[in-house]
Formats: C-alpha cells, sequence, structure tokens
C-alpha cells in the first residue's frame, strides 16, 4: 500500500509541476503586464509622431491649394473683367450702328 500511495503522490506532484509551469503566477502576469504597457506607450507616442508629421504635411498643402486657388481666381476675374470690357464696346458698337443706320434712313426718306 505505500507503494501504491507513493506513486500516486509521485503522479500528483508531477500533476502539480506540470500545472504550475503551464500557469503564470502573479509576479510574472504584473511583468507581463508592464511589458505591454510599455509596448502600449512606445506605439502611442510613434501614432502622435506621425499624427504630427501628417497634420503638418496636411496644413502645408492646404497653403498650397489656398495660393492656388486664390491666383486662379484673381486669373478668372481678370479674364472676366477683359470679356465683359469686350462685351460692352461691342455693344456700344452696335448700338452706334443702329442708331447711324437710324439717321441714314430718315435722312434718305
Amino acid at each position: 500500500m505505500d507503494q501504491h500511495v507513493s506513486e500516486r503522490v509521485g503522479a500528483l506532484e508531477t500533476d502539480v509541476a506540470v500545472i504550475q509551469s503551464n500557469y503564470v503566477r502573479r509576479d510574472e502576469f504584473a511583468d507581463l503586464r508592464a511589458e505591454v504597457r510599455v509596448g502600449f506607450a512606445r506605439t502611442e507616442a510613434k501614432i502622435d509622431v506621425v499624427r504630427q508629421d501628417m497634420n503638418a504635411r496636411i496644413d502645408v498643402l492646404r497653403e498650397e491649394m489656398t495660393a492656388r486657388i486664390d491666383v486662379l481666381r484673381k486669373e478668372m476675374t481678370a479674364r472676366i473683367d477683359r470679356l465683359t470690357a469686350t462685351m460692352l464696346k461691342w455693344m456700344f458698337a452696335s448700338q452706334l450702328s443702329v442708331a447711324a443706320m437710324a439717321v441714314a434712313a430718315i435722312k434718305y426718306l
């Protein structure tokens, strides 16, 4: 019987050793949590750097686009002004021609 008990105790000791090796102790788990926190902090820091870089690039692009839009707006305004002046000249010329035809028609009638 002693041999049977010693075999069972040996098996239990083996099982306990396997269980202890498979499970994490509190201090090991705390160390793991600390490592994970450090890893997350590093990742967040890198994300912040990338976010700041992207925001800076976006600001530069926004300024460039605003400058280009302003240039195009000035060019378009100048073109519209020139076309308006040309239209007014042609309208005046056509009205003057109609008035000249009316005077000529009245004179020759």
